[in-house]
């Protein structure tokens, strides 16, 4: 874990952390949002080219999307500063939207966070068994 509070840590710092403990995966979970109060939905992000990281990706999206129940916006690439600088497979979450006022309330919620946090352990579990 980067933090275990509401503190502001870089993203330099949270990439330098994870590679200095040689963690064998970075998982940064974030809320979306959006100018348009109706956008909704799950998206996992990969780094650019990384095979491993969009294999990872793709088996915490899986159960992450079914256990939501939210839009499924995808597993998408992209050049993050913690998807690249980090040396390990790293994806980056966007749970919902924090902007939709029902995906806000969701997000509030602690079975909804238990169900999510459920759901990218078994993604994790999953991609480590292949």
């Amino acid at each position: 874990m980067t933090r275990d509070n509401d503190n502001f840590i870089s993203l330099q710092s949270r990439a330098i952390k994870a590679n200095a403990v040689n963690a064998a995966f970075f998982v940064s979970i974030h809320c979306n949002a959006a100018s348009d109060p109706n956008a909704g939905g799950t998206e996992t992000y990969c780094a650019t080219g990384s095979k491993q990281g969009e294999e990872l990706a793709r088996a915490i999206h899986r159960p992450l999307v079914t256990a939501t129940g939210l839009k499924d916006r995808g597993v998408k690439a992209a050049s993050f500063y913690v998807l690249r600088c980090t040396k390990m497979p790293a994806v980056l979450i966007e749970l919902a939207f924090i902007s939709n006022e029902k995906e806000e309330h969701l997000l509030k919620d602690t079975a909804f966070q238990e169900k999510v946090a459920e759901a990218i352990a078994k993604g994790i579990i999953a991609y480590t068994k292949g």
